[in-house]
């Protein structure tokens, strides 16, 4: 049987870690139950033709189709279904991966071309389809929740031919799965996303197999990497004693309050640039981060990210959300001008997402929360931050984008931080300006930047 795992990727240089486990778990399944089953990975992008991405499907002839979901591609997929229906009309048509699986109504009543919804991890979902009793009329609901696999059982995602196909993209991998906080804007934080890890030999000896396929950067995805902080020292040490001349970056999720002394000693010995990582402060009110569950000391944090900084070795992110309970624009103020003056080489603004599963969604109407209906979800209103608000919100986090994470405008910025009293009014202020002059505030043209932000500054 011809099996098509379709996943369509937000860019062309991301890469699609969950259909490759659940096709190495396929094939492990069906030959280990005499099962004449042909497993193909199809990855499409969603800049591609609808209509080309429909016929290179179609032109595979699968008897099973199994597609994965994200928020990102959702609309795109919405879209395909149905001429995917038409074009191979036998074909059973599965959906997996968040998107689907902890919203499945809308995609069952909206889209008759579905077969069945599967909740679970792609290892299950294998199970479940090498089973030689399975029959989609065991589920007329179209719907299935399946029990998860021991991630310590879980093989290598990655075959030595998928290298030449991911040259030139992003490597993604995972040590853990699940996260040892319970914040309540993400699924990571359901009952049934317990954390679970690698041991560290087995994590190095697989980034030792990515590194070898050259890769410019692989991304794992593990909510809190270091919520093991021995286990991930040792995977530091490895990767910066074997690969620090590799060419290869590693981008890691982190949590600032499991930082230890070790920790920095070791970093501090890290190639510039080497490690990349992403901190999630959401934000620096404990009244908030109490109200979704996070917890934390934020002057603790704040130490811990200012010693990071101070390394120079370490590429640093930080990330805020707006759209929190409680939270207005002086919160939001407050937050990113804190996070602007401790100096990480990026700071990102996102906006709340209310997804649906999460203990957020099922709560919005406490905080007066509304958001999109459909995939990405986004806030549109909260009882703190108007509807204007918000679109003065995504102005300013245009600029911080265009000025700060540019890395070209700092020293602007802060002199306009000096005479507007915060990062967050001069960024306010310098929209205002911008936009009073037809500009574009995404740009990051130094040439037009530059004259318009001397001009704003010289007022």
């Amino acid at each position: 049987m011809r099996i098509v795992l379709m996943a369509i990727n937000a860019r062309y240089t991301h890469s699609s870690l969950a259909l490759r486990y659940l096709r190495n778990a396929l094939e492990i399944r069906s030959l280990q139950r005499g099962l004449d089953y042909e497993p193909m990975l199809r990855e499409y992008h969603i800049s591609q033709p609808r209509l080309d991405i429909v016929r290179d499907v179609a032109a595979r002839r699968p008897a099973l189709l199994l597609i994965s979901s994200y928020i990102w591609t959702a609309e795109l997929l919405s879209l395909l279904l149905p001429d995917l229906r038409a074009l191979v009309p036998a074909c059973r048509i599965v959906l997996g991966g968040p998107e689907a699986a902890y919203n499945p109504d809308p995609w069952l009543v909206g889209h008759p071309e579905i077969d069945l919804i599967v909740r679970g991890s792609a290892e299950a979902a294998a199970e479940l389809f090498c089973d030689p009793s399975f029959s989609f009329d065991a589920y007329p609901g179209r719907y299935v929740e399946l029990s998860p696999t021991p991630f310590a059982s879980v093989p290598f995602p990655y075959r030595d031919d998928d290298f030449a196909e991911l040259a030139g993209r992003y490597l993604y991998y995972e040590t853990s799965r699940g996260c040892p906080f319970r914040c309540a804007y993400c699924l990571s934080s359901r009952e049934d996303q317990a954390l679970e890890e690698k041991d560290a030999v087995t994590a190095c000896a697989e980034l030792d197999a990515l590194v070898a396929a050259k890769p410019g950067l692989v991304k794992l995805v593990d909510r809190s990497f270091n919520a093991g902080p021995e286990r991930a020292r040792l995977i530091w040490r490895h990767l910066i004693r074997e690969h620090a001349d590799s060419g290869c970056r590693f981008h890691f999720e982190l949590h600032p309050l499991f930082l230890e002394d070790e920790d920095y000693r070791l970093l501090a010995n890290a190639p510039e640039g080497f490690f990349q990582f992403e901190l999630g402060v959401q934000t620096v009110h404990t009244a908030t981060r109490a109200a979704i569950g996070r917890g934390g000391d934020w002057p603790r944090e704040k130490a811990a990210i200012a010693r990071l900084i101070a390394l120079k070795t370490v590429h640093l992110h930080l990330d805020l959300i707006a759209g929190l309970p409680g939270e207005g624009l002086p919160e939001l103020a407050q937050s990113f001008n804190e996070l602007m003056e401790l100096g990480a080489d990026q700071l990102q603004l996102g906006f709340l997402k209310g997804l649906p599963g999460t203990a957020l969604r099922e709560g919005a109407a406490s905080f007066g929360a509304l958001f999109q209906a459909h995939a990405p979800y986004e806030v549109l209103r909260t009882d703190s931050l108007s509807s204007e608000d918000l679109s003065a919100l995504k102005r300013v986090e245009a600029l911080a984008d265009s000025l700060y994470n540019s890395g070209r405008f700092r020293a602007d910025m802060k002199r306009a931080a000096v005479l507007y009293g915060g990062y967050f009014t001069a960024y306010e202020a310098f929209a205002g300006h911008a936009e009073g002059r037809g500009f574009d505030l995404r740009t990051k043209d130094r040439m037009k930047l530059a004259p318009l932000l001397e001009e704003f500054l010289s007022r």
